[in-house]
């Protein structure tokens, strides 16, 4: 793919930070930048350095997981996000950045659960099964359909629980209309939409809360 000239980037200015929206793929003409879990620039949450000839700025999630810095006078290139499709076919450093960013940012979201562990086990399970969702749609798969077994003690490990406590909160997700199970599919996601909401709920209640926004009846009309 043709690469058109690069943005010049200050010493010490930021390209982009954690959490916000993914805009772009990007591409190191010149200069050196630094990937850090957080705006702190310290030694402890440094990612990588990349040179010249690296991409950045990739994976599966729609925000970024890091922050990028310039640590000297750099040249970026910009690509649209769409150029992925063109360049996962033709680009072999791009395919194996991309697997990279894609596998960093599956065990990073991993370890935030885990610190998370004072979280119900269903609001870590419905963001488990929220990130592999996006993972599928990222991948060209349908993201509602989940063919992986999550029922084993894979998938309990990851969440940092056993099998018998993975399988009751499969049941309650289920039983709240937020998935079903779809043999031979293994499972289906029935509202993403829903699911994320329980992902997002408050932490002390996350089922209780997602339970009366699902069974409360609205509220009586008002006579005037």
């Amino acid at each position: 793919m043709e690469r058109m000239d690069g943005d010049h980037v200050a010493a010490n200015s930021l390209v982009f930070a954690p959490g916000a929206q993914k805009q772009g793929i990007y591409w190191i003409d010149q200069g050196q930048i630094e990937l850090h879990w957080s705006m702190q620039r310290s030694t402890v949450d440094l990612v990588e350095r990349l040179g010249p000839g690296n991409y950045f700025g990739l994976g599966f999630l729609t925000h970024y997981a890091s922050a990028a810095l310039a640590v000297t006078d750099s040249v970026i290139q910009t690509l649209p996000r769409s150029a992925a499709k063109v360049l996962v076919e033709t680009d072999a450093k791009f395919r194996q950045r991309d697997a990279i960013d894609n596998q960093r940012e599956f065990t990073h979201r991993r370890e935030m659960m885990i610190d998370a562990g004072s979280q119900p086990l269903p609001q870590r399970l419905a963001t488990f099964l929220g990130v592999i969702s996006r993972y599928n749609a990222y991948e060209g798969r349908d993201p509602l359909i989940i063919n992986d077994d999550i029922t084993g003690p894979v998938v309990a490990d990851y969440l940092a629980t056993d099998v018998e406590a993975l399988e009751l909160a499969l049941k309650q997700l289920s039983d709240l209309g937020a998935i079903e199970f779809s043999p031979p599919h293994g499972l289906r996601i029935r509202d993403l939409g829903f699911l994320q909401f329980v992902a997002d709920a408050p932490t002390a209640t996350p089922l209780e809360t997602a339970s009366t926004a699902v069974t409360s009846p609205p509220p009586p009309p008002r006579e005037d």
